[in-house]
């Protein structure tokens, strides 16, 4: 959990050092592109490396698909990866004001009240504008990959404390400024953690109602809010 705390806050200290440091023209039709977003769907993979004592990888892996519609502000993620959370579903509904979790263990859907931090997080209007020019050096360049062309952006950490646990990021987007994958390098140039973007599509027209149908279980109201944690990449605070 850690390192998946380290990674929301690692992620967003990039996109806002992107934003800032890279051609004015490129960043500007992504903020554009998803200012003008009127949903959004993607699958998104997210795994976290440790190492053995010998050095060997062991990897944690968390698959997901993401849904999210801006009016009414609706946010869905069903886990599909690993078995412990395959099938568990959270949804934010910041119109009916409430967060819900499904549990398909239990066969139990927990009902909560939705705060502040939960709806800023299913915002996707903005680039997040976290940081300061000066977290990252930052070089960009264009590469082709399985005969299609990318931008690609480097990026190396300036402070000391971003400087003590990776060494180098690499995050490579297409040239209509989807994301592809991010991947962040421990201080030894090993790998860390990497993001991999699947199936994004933008205005499909989601229905609401479809993001709201849960499996059928139990509904346990509860009067705190839930706890999600999960990092929603370009779901940025809102103004």
């Amino acid at each position: 959990m850690k390192k998946i705390l380290n990674l929301v806050l690692i992620f967003s200290l990039f996109f806002s050092f992107v934003y800032a440091q890279t051609p004015d023209s490129i960043f500007k039709e992504i903020e554009n592109k998803w200012n003008l977003a009127k949903d959004i769907s993607m699958k998104m993979t997210m795994t976290v490396y440790s190492y053995s004592s010998k050095g060997e990888s062991l990897p944690t892996k968390v698959s997901m698909e993401i849904k999210a519609i801006k009016n009414p502000s609706i946010l869905r993620i069903d886990f599909t990866e690993p078995a412990l959370l395959a099938g568990q579903i959270f949804l934010i509904d910041a119109e009916k004001q409430i967060t819900r979790m499904y549990s398909p263990s239990t066969k139990q859907i927990i009902e909560a009240p939705y705060t502040v931090t939960q709806t800023s997080t299913i915002s996707f209007s903005s680039i997040p504008m976290i940081g300061s020019n000066e977290d990252f050096s930052l070089k960009l360049e264009e590469v082709t990959e399985k005969n299609q062309k990318l931008y690609k952006i480097t990026g190396i950490p300036q402070k000391p404390e971003l400087k003590a646990n990776y060494s180098y990021l690499e995050f490579f987007i297409t040239k209509d400024y989807i994301p592809l994958r991010l991947k962040v390098y421990d201080v030894q140039n090993r790998p860390y953690i990497e993001i991999l973007w699947s199936e994004v599509k933008i205005n499909s027209n989601l229905s609401p109602n479809t993001l709201r149908t849960l499996p059928q279980g139990k509904i346990i109201k509860q009067k705190e809010p839930l706890n999600m944690t999960t990092p929603i990449p370009f779901m940025s605070p809102s103004k």
